[in-house]
């Protein structure tokens, strides 16, 4: 069965009004999609002014814009058999959104713009202070300001009418969706931390000044408390967790880390700050995967001769977070760092620059890329965080690695990474390198999915109905395995086997 799009055109062919059917305008129009199964119908003031004329210039044979509202339907425009949407990431850091044909249900572009926000802080605490201190309504209104922005872009480079963009899916994070819907978000980081809103938000684009069609239906993600956002509703949607039979795993790394495991049954969730040194920010030479940046690095095991792989090529300005985890593996595969992430001082590549030992990544003339000793364990810190999540999640509910049939791993790490580099230094476990599935952008992929398929809103309300948060830093064996794991592989590497 195929599902309706948020928004979608119909042509509806009405019965002409006579003196034996005095039927209003509007009702004869409501009387007609009731027949083609959509009801109820809520029909703007606007649009109701533009009816009487638009039926009788056509002879009562109208194309129509509708698009789901809540529990109803919402008659958007008249006339027009152009219809597009937008589905939405927003993240601390960047904002990424996809423009879809919806007539086609066919995606037309994808674009990335960095956060705006980011000047009043790179983290989202910061930001919330920066809220609580008076400047909520600008930090809100700059955020919308860069939605737009992105919305133009993608419209005009695909010669998209933005009045024909109908629909728009926002997944991010609770303290992003509130600044988004220009929410108090004073009562999140002080306890009880009881977020504005949990269940779904419906509102027409020109509530909030979005440069599309004013009518236009924004459907905002759920989240289900402080730490669980529509970003991770969004990415479990995506993977699809609430109709599995058997408990799997999902791992969403960005500015945190988030993990969920669960089926149809049941879905615990809980978040820990490891994601940064995985998004560029455990070096300074670390930049996201784009134009330019390091992302896979191999070290020959006799000559220590380093081929680097850098995306669209040219000379490197950075290494992302694939790049890293390569070049941790091969530095500790040939023996350049030992367990702990020490350099092996007489190795080829490994200098002492500004008194800091560091390893010579790529070198040309007024160019000189290194990661330092200090970086690399900032790293080993983010990696031993990751699998100690995974490893107190699984134990908590009584199951092993061995149990897990599938892990999907999204964000910094869902694209281009080598697998088994990841295994290698022990970030993920070692189990069948089949059963780790990079996603991408799970949260934009399950904003998207919203958007082509409205009836899935009901999936996304289920799973927010089957999430438990818990509280890792409350495990007190937490950091004994956060100890171990700060080692490559791992200080017990039977613990990392499925």
């Amino acid at each position: 069965m195929i599902h309706e799009c948020l928004a979608f055109g119909r042509r509806v062919v009405l019965s002409q009004p006579s003196s034996a059917d005095k039927t209003a305008d509007v009702d004869r129009l409501k009387e007609g999609l009731t027949v083609l199964g959509l009801h109820p119908v809520s029909v703007p003031l606007d649009v109701l002014k533009r009816l009487p004329d638009a039926l009788r210039r056509n002879d009562f044979s109208l194309d129509v814009v509708l698009g789901r509202f809540a529990q109803e339907y919402r008659l958007l425009d008249l006339g027009n058999t152009a219809v597009y949407g937008i589905a939405l990431d927003i993240g601390t850091t960047t904002i990424e959104g996809a423009l879809f044909d919806l007539r086609e249900r066919k995606q037309l572009d994808v674009l990335e713009f960095e956060n705006p926000q980011i000047v009043y802080g790179t983290d989202v605490l910061s930001r919330v202070q920066m809220a609580m201190a008076g400047r909520g309504e600008e930090i809100t209104h700059v955020l919308r300001e860069g939605v737009n922005r992105l919305i133009q872009s993608v419209c005009a480079r695909n010669n998209v009418d933005r009045r024909h963009v109908y629909a728009l899916t926002v997944a991010g994070n609770t303290i992003m969706s509130h600044f988004f819907l220009g929410l108090d978000v004073s009562n999140i980081p002080l306890a009880p931390n009881i977020p504005a809103f949990s269940s779904e938000v419906f509102f027409a684009a020109q509530d909030a000044g979005i440069s599309v069609h004013p009518h236009a239906i924004i459907y905002v993600f759920p989240n289900a408390g402080s730490y669980v956002g529509g970003d991770i509703i969004s990415g479990l949607l995506c993977t699809g967790m609430h109709k599995q039979d058997a408990p799997v795993l999902f791992m969403d790394v960005g500015t945190n880390v988030e993990i969920a495991l669960g089926c149809r049954d049941w879905i615990m969730v809980g978040a820990g700050a490891a994601g940064p040194a995985l998004e560029g920010g455990v070096a300074d030479i670390g930049k996201k995967a784009e134009k330019g940046t390091i992302s896979g690095v191999e070290i020959d095991r006799k000559t220590k001769e380093t081929r680097l792989t850098v995306i669209s090529g040219g000379d490197p300005e950075g290494i992302c977070g694939s790049g890293l985890i390569d070049l941790v593996s091969e530095l500790y595969a040939t023996g350049i760092i030992d367990r702990a992430g020490k350099f092996a001082v007489d190795e080829k590549g490994v200098v002492i620059k500004d008194g800091e030992t560091a390893y010579q990544v790529y070198r040309s003339q007024g160019k000189d890329l290194l990661v330092t000793e200090r970086e690399l364990q900032n790293f080993l810190r983010s990696k031993a965080a990751m699998f100690a999540f995974l490893f107190v999640f699984l134990r908590t509910v009584g199951l092993k690695i061995a149990d897990i049939g599938k892990i999907s791993v999204s964000g910094a790490l869902g694209c281009g990474i080598n697998i088994e580099s990841a295994v290698n230094i022990g970030m993920f476990p070692d189990i069948k390198r089949e059963r780790i599935v990079p996603i991408g952008n799970s949260s934009l992929k399950g904003a998207s999915m919203v958007l082509i398929d409205g009836s899935l809103i009901n999936d996304v309300e289920r799973i927010r109905s089957l999430i438990t948060y818990r509280e890792m830093c409350e495990d007190t064996d937490l950091l004994n395995i956060l100890q171990g794991a700060l080692f490559i592989p791992h200080t017990d590497p039977e613990m990392l086997k499925g």
